[in-house]
């Protein structure tokens, strides 16, 4: 049976280590070089340029003592990096302890997490690993972007999964579909038996009957499990969560189910959310998810 153990949604003010004064126009030429001459050329001065090996550094710093036994890491980036000097996944496993398999999913929209955590599944539900570490990575420091592919914060979501937990995860589903098919609401036929459903913020509306927590605009890739790990931190009657979301751009559709035993209670906002500056003093680790 795979749980998640643990949930930890960090955001970040100020990078580590501060930029070099030509970092800025190196990101500018490697933009324009994968993508073409962009309107506003001076779009990354003002970016606070925090890397994704900064974050993953940070969530080391968050779970600490938790990550023990952590066989298999997955990083889920939603753009290229900003500080393309090193990648997450291999800065992780020179923090974590032993020597965990390592695997990245990039650029796939907000199927990433999803493949992330249908992967570990697999992995942890076969026997293949036991624990498995996975981060969700945003940055604001890209392009202009307008609706859903704007990001508005730099946040990390951290799921450490293993056999643990109270909070079972079902099998996630990453279906590919061009189009809605007429006379049904998207995720109706999925799975209908839930008591909550958390939705992406494009995503169309569950059946009626069911209470829907939106994603909230401006984290394409992070925003439905930044609202699981707001709703996971605070009081719930346990039972049955839809978690959904439907890419606006590539064809993907997703869905999965998270099962919370009735009476318990995970870390609560401010025992999940952290700022992390360059000079932020180290902070306590989130209790348990109950």
């Amino acid at each position: 049976m795979t749980t998640l153990e643990r949930i930890a949604v960090l955001t970040f003010t100020d990078p580590v280590p501060a930029p070099a004064p030509d970092e800025r126009q190196s990101l500018r030429e490697h933009m324009t070089a994968l993508y073409g001459e962009l309107a506003d050329p001076a779009w990354p001065d003002g970016g606070a340029l925090v890397s994704y090996h900064h974050m993953a550094r940070a969530v080391v710093g968050e779970l600490g003592a938790h990550l023990g036994g952590v066989d298999l890491v997955i990083t889920v980036d939603a753009s290229p990096d900003c500080r393309h000097q090193s990648f997450a996944g291999p800065v992780l496993a020179d923090l974590l302890p032993g020597d965990p398999a390592l695997i990245g999913v990039s650029e796939q929209g907000v199927a990433g997490p999803f493949t992330a955590l249908r992967i570990a599944w697999h992995h942890l539900n076969s026997g293949a690993a036991r624990r498995a570490l996975i981060v969700v990575m945003e940055q604001s420091t890209l392009p202009p972007a307008a609706g859903a592919d704007r990001v508005d914060r730099d946040v990390a979501v951290a799921m450490l999964l293993g056999p643990d937990g109270t909070v079972r995860l079902g099998l996630p589903e990453v279906t590919v579909t061009r189009s809605v098919p007429a006379g049904r609401t998207v995720h109706q036929a999925v799975d209908p038996d839930v008591d909550v459903v958390v939705a992406g913020a494009g995503t169309a509306g569950p059946p009626a009957r069911v209470p829907v927590l939106r994603a909230a605009d401006g984290h394409p890739c992070a925003g439905v499990w930044l609202v699981l790990a707001e709703l996971l931190g605070g009081r719930h009657d346990g039972g049955r969560i839809l978690v959904t979301d439907d890419d606006p751009a590539l064809p993907y559709r997703c869905a999965m189910t998270v099962t919370r035993p009735a009476g318990r209670r995970a870390p609560g906002r401010s025992g999940t959310a952290r700022r992390h500056r360059s000079t932020a003093p180290a902070r306590p680790v989130p209790e348990p998810v109950r």
